[in-house]
């Protein structure tokens, strides 16, 4: 037995002086790359154009230098441009931790922006959404042209379940909970109808693929498509226009002259609705899952299927606990029964879907009266 026991402890030691060899190797080229890569970025950050307006890359959620193409080629493309590129970077990442929420982020992006008297901004995905906040709280802005990447700006379904496991610990993720379909934040900043872009050149980029959905593996074509601005969409995944930023002319050509591609994305064909519910004071009514129902025709049976609620933890800093009824894929003649169980008696409420839907994303809000 004792043999065995330092037999096994012989190969543990061997293996290990072998992982360990490897990892020196392969830690002194990382090591080697990640200096390289610093003084890259160090090089790129400081001013070579100081009389031309700068751009700014804004990342998304979980993302940081590395959701841009390398240095390097960012150093080129300031070349190409006659202009610096700066990296705007905030606390973000995946794990549960005291991520701040995008509210306040967007002081933090404030202080950055004052460096500048005039700025071009690039976003990609949650970073969007970032800016679109700014701007929702400040009417004069230094932003000259935005150009948003594979942002969801109805929200990501993914959120929703890192949301969920998140939530696990006491800190969760608010940013995840922030860009859930449905969000108190995402409801706030797009009852907006778009006023906080007034007065700015706005370009919407996002992606579609070829799979079943459609769309680029996190945000889909109806949550991407922003109507307020125009849309243009290339091939690819969630990551491709912000890795490629600097090979797809229509982006060079948007920065330097703000011209907008002539050939447009098509809008979405689904429809979905998004419903809240307010007493007539203002109070907001919470729902479940087993108190909303919906059917396809006058006389067709009630049903669960293609139906969400938003959101089970607070999702913005001044999220008053409302429900988000989502119906996916509505059509002229459908109708959905929500049922008021926060009373003595059930109330039953009952929304026709509108005809001539026009928006890929339309939100209802329903005020109740007073009881008699």
């Amino acid at each position: 037995m004792k043999r065995k026991v330092l037999a096994r402890a012989g190969w543990l030691l061997a293996a290990a002086l072998l992982l360990s060899s490897c990892a020196t190797r392969s830690s002194t080229q990382i090591t080697k790359n990640l200096w390289q890569d610093w003084e890259a970025s160090d090089l790129l950050m400081q001013p070579d154009y100081p009389d031309a307006v700068p751009v700014l890359l804004v990342h998304g959620w979980n993302g940081g230098e590395n959701t841009w193409p390398d240095a390097k080629r960012l150093q080129a493309m300031e070349r190409r441009l006659g202009r610096d590129i700066y990296y705007f970077n905030y606390r973000t990442a995946a794990l549960p931790n005291r991520y701040p929420p995008l509210e306040a982020l967007e002081e933090y992006f404030e202080l950055y922006l004052k460096s500048f008297p005039v700025v071009d901004v690039v976003a990609h995905s949650m970073g969007g959404l970032l800016v679109r906040e700014y701007l929702a709280h400040h009417g004069k802005s230094n932003i000259r042209r935005l150009l948003l990447l594979s942002v969801p700006n109805f929200g990501a379904k993914g959120a929703s379940t890192l949301a969920e496991l998140a939530a696990v610990l006491p800190t969760g993720n608010v940013q995840a909970q922030e860009i859930q379909p449905g969000s108190d934040f995402l409801w706030q900043l797009n009852s907006l109808g778009g006023r906080e872009l007034d007065g700015i050149k706005v370009l919407n980029a996002y992606t579609t693929s070829d799979s079943r959905l459609g769309g680029d593996m996190v945000v889909d074509p109806v949550s991407a498509w922003l109507p307020w601005a125009p849309n243009v969409t290339v091939k690819g995944d969630h990551h491709t226009l912000p890795h490629e930023l600097d090979r797809f002319p229509f982006i060079e050509d948007f920065l330097q002259t703000g011209a907008i591609p002539a050939q447009l994305a098509v809008k979405p064909a689904r429809r979905d609705l998004w419903i809240r519910v307010r007493r007539y004071d203002g109070t907001p009514l919470r729902f479940t899952t087993t108190s909303v129902q919906r059917r396809g025709t006058r006389t067709g049976n009630w049903r669960s299927a293609g139906l969400g609620l938003c959101c089970q933890q607070r999702s913005s800093m001044y999220d008053r606990g409302a429900t988000t009824v989502i119906a996916e894929n509505v059509h002229a003649g459908e109708s959905l029964r929500l049922m008021d169980r926060s009373r003595m008696s059930v109330r039953v409420i009952q929304i026709n879907v509108p005809a001539g839907l026009e928006m890929p994303v339309t939100m209802v809000e329903k005020i109740l009266p007073a009881d008699r």
